[in-house]
């Protein structure tokens, strides 16, 4: 039985529209959690507002599949997202160990500072809040909300338009100051770190984008796998929390983590630098 092939370009994705109702969305309702945030009188109040930032990717995502010209990106939406065959376990168990392994030479490098050995130690608590959100929204409904957004509809978008390398940088950096407007809510953990240091909140936006590059990495070597990128971003958030790492030796890791992906790219160059866009055509 033969099987059909689409080009993405014919299937009508828009990530201009699409990247411009998710920031509309996620900035509008997040400024308006950052004002309350230090103008209510109920310092939790703020906190109803941060979520329709966080269900945005996804939100948009089932608003653009839903229409009746988008079939074919409907159908290969649910394809990824609930095919488990799809995830290659190779490329995925790999990257969780080389990633976990970033956290433990940052910390091995900061001792050389006069970082503490410490850190290694198991955290009693999580780096991340959001005010009255529960931890668990945070650590783990937070990445599936992303990544159905992001990898359902989002990532492709940028892909049928560029190739893999351009097309993440791109993500990495759209995603990085998706999250800006979280550093002016009062007692999020990015503000937080914004008075602490205002170069440790930059660090965090810098960090964002060689991630972009990883992710999609592992995104095409597990078949387009939503699903495979859900359990990764759980995997992540857990890994920088689980730990007593500083914020000087989370610096020291973001720098290990843009090794990471130019090596990634150095070692994909048919991905990366492709004659063609990666995406020339997809299974219908």
């Amino acid at each position: 039985m033969m099987k059909n092939t689409v080009s993405v370009e014919e299937k009508g994705y828009k990530p201009g529209k699409f990247f411009g109702w998710v920031f509309l969305i996620t900035w509008g309702s997040w400024l308006i959690a950052a004002y309350l945030s230090y103008n209510h009188p109920n310092p939790n109040f703020y906190s109803i507002f941060l979520i329709p930032g966080l269900f945005a990717p996804v939100l948009v995502t089932i608003a653009f599949i839903a229409m009746p010209k988008n079939r074919l990106i409907r159908k290969d939406f649910f394809q990824r997202l609930f095919d488990m065959k799809k995830i290659n376990l190779a490329p995925l168990v790999k990257i969780c160990l080389i990633m976990g392994s970033s956290v433990v030479a940052a910390i091995l490098i900061s001792v050389l500072f006069g970082g503490s050995i410490n850190q290694l130690q198991l955290s009693e608590d999580f780096k991340f809040s959001a005010g009255s959100i529960p931890v668990l929204m945070v650590m783990i409904i937070a990445p599936v909300l992303e990544e159905i957004g992001w990898r359902g509809y989002g990532v492709d978008a940028l892909l049928s338009r560029f190739n893999l390398l351009t097309g993440s940088l791109m993500f990495g950096f759209l995603w990085s100051i998706w999250h800006l407007p979280l550093v002016f809510v009062k007692n999020y953990s990015m503000n937080l770190l914004l008075q602490e240091n205002v170069w440790f909140a930059v660090n965090y936006f810098v960090s964002i984008i060689p991630l972009g590059i990883i992710l999609n990495w592992l995104y095409v070597k597990s078949n387009r796998s939503t699903l495979a990128l859900i359990i990764f971003h759980i995997f992540l958030n857990f890994m920088q929390t689980s730990t007593q790492m500083t914020e000087w030796t989370s610096c020291i890791q973001t720098v290990v983590i843009i090794s990471i992906a130019g090596l990634i790219v150095l070692t994909n160059k048919e991905l990366f630098f492709p004659s063609l866009k990666v995406y020339s055509e997809i299974k219908a």
